[in-house]
């Protein structure tokens, strides 16, 4: 079975590459790794870590509500996504409000077939106590087991981002879209990749934006072909850099356990340089040009040069020119304080 995403030159000219991680992909593909006897390897340091809290706390209540919506594998209802929303709290008071019918549609196509629970039964009738419970699963999850380890999902979209502009400024939008997932294949002006089901997605000018997921398996989109088109795929290896095992630079980090936040040596720089600066210092442990580096950490060319200048003036980066290009390196100081950083409690 295959989906097929069907181009013209204008959906090319509007396909893009998400910026940062989108929280709910995250969230609910992370139900998928949860629930599979097989995970995929880089997120086996994860499951250590929700083990831990799983020992810490009861959150079977939550898990049986989530994963009554979310099976092992499979299909789950599109307003658990919804489309361009900047954080877990936007896209919560998104779902809070989302239409009575919108949820039933959603609940329909995915429970075709499928016996449906008294509480999805209530959810798809509009019943606001059962909204409310789907609400708080999703808020307690994501609070114990997603926002723990956003440091490591940033490094690794991040540096998928940086491979993904790489693969274009060396063979334009056509090498992307064939190198996005070793199931995707490219032939214009259809991408076709393995699913779950035979489906036909026409863009129709709208473009795509594709959305590389730290905790996804197999490339995914939306149930409803109406909605913003998304392809979800897996981080590759070589971009992530090892995902929770290591940043763009190589360097150790992981999720201490019970510790929310402290996942990785640039998180814990943080308080200190900022979250973009952080980021830069670790990407800066290989020289790059001030391009790179933007593509990198994901802002502007303008906003990487300014970054750049001022771990320069503090003396943990140094630049110089080769060619038409400034090439930027963090120094000993800087090397020895992203060391110092991934070393402390």
């Amino acid at each position: 079975m295959t989906l097929r995403i069907h181009f013209t030159p204008e959906d090319l000219a509007h396909t893009t590459v998400a910026t940062r991680p989108d929280v709910m992909w995250e969230l609910t593909l992370s139900l998928h790794q949860l629930q599979t006897p097989r995970p995929v390897a880089r997120c086996r340091p994860w499951l250590g870590h929700v083990r831990n809290r799983m020992r810490r706390c009861d959150l079977r209540s939550v898990l049986r509500r989530l994963t009554t919506l979310v099976p092992p594998r499979g299909a789950f209802p599109d307003s658990l996504t919804p489309p361009g929303q900047p954080s877990f709290d936007a896209a919560a008071e998104r779902i809070t409000g989302a239409r009575r019918q919108q949820l039933a549609d959603d609940l329909a196509a995915v429970f075709r077939g499928r016996e449906r629970t008294l509480w999805v039964r209530q959810l798809a009738e509009g019943d606001r106590e059962s909204r409310r419970e789907l609400v708080w699963a999703l808020t307690v999850y994501h609070r114990e087991l997603v926002r723990p380890c956003l440091a490591e999902l940033d490094e690794a979209v991040l540096a998928e981002r940086a491979a993904c502009g790489r693969r274009v400024l060396n063979g334009g939008v056509g090498r992307l879209l064939g190198t996005l997932s070793p199931t995707v294949r490219w032939a214009w002006p259809v991408l076709s990749t393995a699913y779950p089901s035979t489906r036909d997605l026409h863009l129709d000018g709208r473009g795509i934006t594709l959305v590389p997921s730290f905790f996804c398996a197999a490339p995914v989109t939306l149930i409803d072909p109406d909605l913003p088109p998304v392809l979800v795929y897996p981080v590759t290896a070589d971009g992530s850099g090892g995902g929770f095992g290591g940043g763009p630079g190589g360097a150790a980090s992981r999720v201490p356990e019970g510790v929310p936040g402290a996942g990785t040596a640039a998180d814990r720089l943080v308080p200190v340089l900022g979250r973009t600066r952080a980021l830069a210092i670790r990407a800066l442990s290989r020289p790059c040009s001030t391009t790179e580096l933007a593509l990198r950490i994901g802002v502007s060319a303008a906003s990487a040069s300014r970054h750049a200048t001022a771990l320069r003036r503090a003396g943990l980066v140094t630049s110089r020119r080769h060619g038409g290009e400034v090439l930027h390196v963090a120094t000993v100081l800087g090397e020895e304080l992203t060391r110092k950083a991934g070393r402390a409690p």
